[in-house]
């Protein structure tokens, strides 16, 4: 870890990456155990930046963004996923947010121990547990937009609007895996694009009918 840190002249991997790592560990050993893959010896010990902070729970207050985290799963509760989850509620959708996976289960379901895991690994943005229905809750970080479409050319766009969705918007690489890791653990996970429900204009009825028709998707519900 040492040599990895003088080659990119940083303090080494951020929490967030080593997450990642413990997260392609899993799959890899789910998929294709053949391979035999597996972290250095005592990782992540050396290779992070730093110790974090205890992980503290609850489910919503009057902030706008809540910041929970554990010694490598960072949480966060935006105002948007609260409203979510209170629509869900209205529907009969029982819900908690920022529901944990810990280590313990990935062990009991496929006998899989990382070393110097993390207890909490895995994290839902609206989960029922009894029904084992989780909604994810996909902001603008979940996706990559396509500007472009080949063969076309590049349209000027100003300051004002460049923030604007346009394009394709697909679903990034990170957010593929843990629905993989979730749906191996026997999660039947929904995804809920922000822009979606934004373009409900807090319009009640149609919140409702909205998560209905998610719920509906579901084969657990």
């Amino acid at each position: 870890p040492e040599y990895i840190k003088q080659v990119f002249n940083d303090n080494g991997l951020q929490k967030s990456s080593i997450m990642t790592l413990y997260y392609v560990q899993v799959a890899a050993d789910i998929e294709s155990p053949e391979l035999k893959l597996s972290l250095p010896s005592g990782f992540p010990n050396g290779w992070g930046e730093g110790e974090g902070e205890e992980h503290k729970h609850a489910k919503g207050d009057e902030n706008d963004l809540i910041e929970m985290s554990s010694s490598m799963l960072t949480l966060t509760v935006s105002k948007l996923q609260k409203g979510v989850s209170k629509t869900f509620d209205r529907i009969g959708f029982d819900n908690i947010l920022e529901h944990v996976i810990d280590t313990t289960e990935i062990k009991d379901e496929y006998g899989i121990q990382l070393p110097q895991s993390p207890k909490e690994f895995l994290s839902i943005d609206i989960a029922n547990i009894r029904k084992k229905i989780g909604v994810e809750v996909d902001g603008p970080g979940h996706f990559v937009c396509i500007l472009d479409k080949p063969g076309k050319p590049t349209a000027r766009v100003s300051l004002k609007n460049q923030f604007d969705d346009r394009g394709e918007n697909r679903v990034n690489g990170p957010t593929i895996l843990k629905h993989r890791l979730l749906t191996h653990l026997g999660w039947d996970i929904i995804h809920l694009p922000y822009w979606e429900y934004q373009h409900l204009k807090g319009d009640n009825i149609k919140e409702m009918d909205y998560c209905q028709g998610l719920l509906e998707q579901s084969s657990k519900w």
